[in-house]
């Protein structure tokens, strides 16, 4: 392809990058240490579930199963409950049976594999009672016995897997909770020691001496999706299918609409981790590995970010379409409540780039480009930002809705100044990308041009898939905090439950049901927001107080590794005060498209 670009590299930018990072540990020696040490009771409750509880219940339970049975008379037998001060009730069944086994009697006293007592299901009470039926009628009833030692035996060799699944949730939850940051936290502190030496490598650029990027064949974040996908799927389904197992019978037969709800909830969601992970599967299989090739290599701040991806299994078509976001980022911890320790891991965008890549056809397949400007003062690939680093993404997903395509890499992007080689078109001033955000703003405004200016509507309803499930996710929640409410369950729930879906209800009817007319013109401004049909809320401004139009972000939605950022527009007065003129609109490049429409139809400063 030919490319009028050419490069503005000096070669200084690049040591200096490397410089500016030497001598900085990225691996937080105290913090892995601390990971360990919590993570170690974690793992002891697992292991010791495991070694205590579940492998000694299924070695019994294999040599059971080749023990014989013998008619057995019930000498005495009871079902015991024991009472905790503050758990519910547990029970336990104390038998004492009599059996002969080649002309000897032997006595027994062991009613079932697991002696101890529990509440997990109604295994218990129904042992109970059946040997205790059995000793008033005087009616004999099977045991096991062992063949090799007739002094052994078990009323009851049943596996109980409604007990075992609950055990199995503390070894997969605790467990694989502890071992999972155990296994991060060595991860953590083995990479920081190896980004610590090689950023200390002298002459050695970070970019060069990163193992993902050094070849400049960077792959995919896929396989590590397809393996989170399948572990929260396993994780999950050790919780829930044999909590369901256990407690639906009892629950029906009760008829704890309440409970069965909740599993059936806990199921549900168990099913759909699931899908993810099987559809995650198959598509990792079917595309294989997908890797990026940088131009520049490595991505420039201060010039370009371009790269080629090949798709081998998907044939060219001209229809096909791919968007793509570069986008600078980092994580961090921000408190979610009163506590110090409710924490949440959020990720804050620094700066973000969209659109539309070029497509041609690659061999059987097809290959993907796309080049964006990068403005200069942004931060740098592993630049720390306070207990974090800043990350680069490059987020390739296509828009046809005959190809399920998603693919995210973590890029290097350093201030080296350098423009693309082979790459000539700038993947925002893509027609595709264009089209789109003409599509977007039609989608949630009508412009109409009036003497000096404009007259903008947006209608009731705009944005309204992503509004309507406000509604039904408030609908559930306030369901059912009512129906906890009506069950009699304690305050706390119908409260919580209902009040959260109360808030988004009515969150979700505002975003519904809202109007907002702007007539923005060299007389001035004037406003009006209706809620269905009747005044909300109403404002005139004179010209002579309008100092400037700018752009506002109003919040941020995440779905997989999709950010979407809505932004507003706004007008500025010279009393400090704002007044919003457009809302609802996804994305900075499609603010900045109707900050440059209102700016030229008006001649409002920006």
């Amino acid at each position: 392809m030919a490319n009028p670009a050419r490069r503005r590299n000096g070669g200084a930018a690049p040591q200096a990058s490397a410089g500016k990072n030497q001598g900085k540990n990225p691996g937080n020696k105290s913090g892995t240490w601390f990971l360990m040490l919590f993570a170690l009771p974690f793992t002891a409750v697992g292991i010791g579930t495991l070694l205590l509880g579940v492998l000694p219940t299924l070695y019994d339970w294999s040599r059971l199963q080749f023990w014989e049975p013998v008619s057995a008379t019930v000498v005495s037998a009871s079902l015991n409950t024991h009472r905790g001060s503050k758990s519910a009730s547990t029970y336990s069944v104390s038998v004492h049976y009599r059996y002969q086994v080649g002309g000897t009697t032997y006595d027994g006293h062991r009613a079932a594999i697991n002696t101890s007592a529990d509440n997990v299901g109604s295994f218990q009470q129904d042992l109970g009672r059946r040997l205790v039926a059995a000793q008033h009628s005087a009616v004999p009833v099977p045991v096991w016995f062992n063949p090799s030692a007739p002094a052994q035996s078990v009323a009851d060799r049943s596996l109980r897997l409604g007990l075992l699944g609950f055990r199995m949730i503390f070894v997969v939850v605790f467990g694989g909770f502890g071992l999972g940051m155990l296994v991060w936290a060595l991860h953590l502190r083995r990479s920081g020691e190896r980004k610590a030496q090689r950023l200390q490598t002298v002459g050695n650029p970070p970019w060069l001496a990163h193992p993902a990027w050094a070849g400049n064949h960077i792959r995919s974040g896929k396989r590590w999706e397809v393996w989170v996908a399948w572990g929260f799927a396993v994780v999950w389904g050790a919780i829930a299918y044999p909590a369901a197992l256990s407690a639906m019978p009892r629950a029906w037969r009760n008829d704890n609409f309440l409970v069965l709800g909740v599993l059936g909830l806990l199921v549900a969601v168990g099913l759909g981790l699931l899908v993810w992970a099987v559809r995650a599967t198959l598509d990792a299989r079917r595309h294989g590995e997908v890797v990026l090739v940088m131009d520049p290599f490595p991505g420039s701040i201060g010039g370009h970010v371009g790269a080629t991806m090949d798709l081998p299994t998907v044939p060219y078509r001209p229809e096909l379409r791919f968007a793509v976001t570069l986008r600078c980022a980092y994580h961090y911890q921000t408190r979610t409540g009163g506590s110090e320790r409710s924490t949440e891991s959020r990720e804050q965008v620094v700066w973000q780039g969209e659109g539309a890549a070029q497509v041609q056809p690659q061999g059987p397949g097809s290959r993907v480009a796309f080049r964006l400007n990068v403005p200069k003062g942004l931060p740098e690939s592993e630049q720390p930002a306070g207990d974090s680093e800043h990350h680069w993404t490059v987020l390739l997903e296509s828009t046809d809705p005959a190809l399920k395509f998603s693919r995210r890499f973590e890029v290097p992007v350093y201030a080296t100044g350098t423009e693309s080689t082979w790459l000539a078109h700038d993947a925002a001033k893509h027609p595709h990308a264009q089209a789109r955000r003409d599509a977007e703003l039609d989608a949630v405004s009508d412009i109409e041009p009036v003497e000096g200016g404009l007259r903008l509507y947006q209608p009731y309803g705009r944005l309204w898939r992503q509004n309507l499930l406000w509604l039904v996710m408030g609908g559930a929640f306030f369901g059912m905090g009512m129906w906890a409410g009506y069950s009699g369950a304690p305050a706390l729930f119908p409260v919580a439950f209902g009040g959260v879906g109360g808030a988004m209800l009515a969150w979700g009817f505002y975003a519904l049901c809202n109007s907002l007319t702007v007539q923005l013109d060299r007389q001035g401004l004037r406003t009006e927001r209706r809620l269905l049909g009747l005044m909300l809320a109403w404002q005139r401004v004179p010209a002579k107080d309008i100092a400037r139009l700018h752009i506002k972000e109003s919040y941020t939605q995440q779905s997989g590794h999709q950010h979407t950022t809505f932004f507003r527009v706004q007008v500025s007065l010279r009393n400090g005060e704002s007044v919003t003129i457009a809302d609802s609109l996804r994305g900075r490049p499609v603010a900045e498209q109707m900050l440059a429409r209102v700016a030229q139809a008006t001649g409002y400063p920006r």
